[in-house]
């Protein structure tokens, strides 16, 4: 009789031991997949500017030539360059700051409102950059390779401390 109930104890304490193992690991799956969502809500933006930069819609959208021909258009990217409208224009709530470079001369930048005014400090404790690359093509048909960094970042105003 002994052995059955030895037996009995071992079975109650392993499914106890099961069971808390499954508890502690979807609770570990739990925290870490918050901490991802974290992350990749400017990363989901991120993607979604990309897109509607490398669609040939007009300006101040889409900066390629066609649907077919993804060269982008240096063009229409000079008409954004320096200009500080990114964010309205693509519809984002988090401040935007995409640059524009190739190999030859190439190097704007397209700013969220805020952003290019020196007299007002513009921070962020969490940017997400993603870069992509492409190909160049100017008004005579010379391409050139580049690429373009999208910035997404939560901006605040820094304001100094008076001394």
């Amino acid at each position: 009789m002994k052995g059955q109930y030895f037996s009995f104890d071992a079975i109650i304490g392993a499914s106890i031991f099961i069971l808390t193992l499954i508890a502690i690991l979807s609770y570990w799956y739990g925290v870490s997949n918050s901490i991802e969502q974290q992350q990749t809500v400017y990363a989901k933006e991120a993607i979604r500017i990309a897109d509607i930069i490398y669609s040939p819609s007009s300006i101040p959208y889409g900066v390629t030539v066609n649907w077919s021909d993804k060269h982008i258009d240096v063009g229409k990217v000079e008409s954004l360059c320096g200009t500080d409208t990114a964010a309205n224009l693509l519809g984002s709530e988090y401040a935007i700051a995409i640059n524009f470079h190739d190999e030859m001369d190439l190097d704007c930048w397209w700013l969220s409102p805020g952003t290019s005014e020196v007299s007002g400090y513009t921070a962020a404790t969490e940017v997400y950059r993603m870069r992509r690359v492409g190909s160049y093509v100017n008004s005579e048909g010379n391409t050139t390779l580049g690429y373009v960094d999208i910035y997404v970042y939560n901006a605040y105003q820094k304001y100094e401390q008076a001394s």
